[in-house]
């Protein structure tokens, strides 16, 4: 109990401890089990809130935004990740796989903890009858925002992985914000393949 309160206190208040554990030398062991711990947290926290947003429409439209919510995100960094890994390696960046998808799985709990922390908001608003159209706008400005809050901690990373462990390239940084969107017209072109993941109460259940 306390080794998992101990990843989430790193996690959230002390990110550059935990980098800090990513870059060691000896992080192999540490990198296998975050990795793990990391994906879990992303799947269980993303498949959460498709719960909640698919519970305006019907229970099976909720199970069904369960399993699409973390396949959307899991679908986006597969199609990413490669491009991202191999323009750092020609920029000179000394992370090895591991430890950069470590970094972008932080950014993905991350993200998810924003994500699950908004639930009760959205459920609030369910609950009160608010329309199909305003629910819509409201979790896409959630996703924006806890993209960005993701994003942003990733980018500290790099730049701390830059300035204190000289181990990733100053280049790298700015390429990084190129990524970025590319990783988000990737993600909005998927999620707009993947929908309905609210599902609209006067239509039928839609896969």
């Amino acid at each position: 109990m306390n080794t998992e309160k101990g990843f989430f206190e790193k996690l959230l208040r002390d990110r550059e401890k935990f980098y800090d554990d990513i870059f060691s030398k000896n992080s192999e062991k540490f990198l296998g089990g975050t990795i793990l711990k990391l994906l879990a947290v992303s799947i269980i926290f993303f498949g959460i809130y498709g719960i909640v947003m698919g519970l305006y429409n019907s229970p099976i439209q909720s199970l069904s935004s369960a399993v699409k919510v973390p396949v959307l995100f899991l679908l986006s960094l597969l199609i990413c990740y490669p491009a991202m890994f191999v323009f750092n390696i020609l920029l000179g960046s000394k992370l090895n796989f591991k430890q950069s998808l470590a970094m972008i799985l932080s950014a993905y709990a991350l993200t998810s903890c924003v994500l699950v922390s908004f639930a009760p908001i959205v459920l609030f608003f369910m609950l009160i009858g608010s329309s199909y159209a305003f629910l819509r706008l409201l979790n896409v400005a959630i996703f924006a925002v806890s993209g960005l809050s993701g994003m942003a901690a990733l980018n500290s990373g790099l730049k701390y992985a830059c300035e204190k462990h000289s181990i990733y390239p100053r280049q790298g940084v700015q390429v990084f914000k190129v990524w970025v969107i590319i990783f988000a017209f990737v993600g909005t072109q998927l999620a707009w393949n993947m929908r309905p993941f609210i599902g609209n109460r006067n239509e039928p259940f839609q896969l």
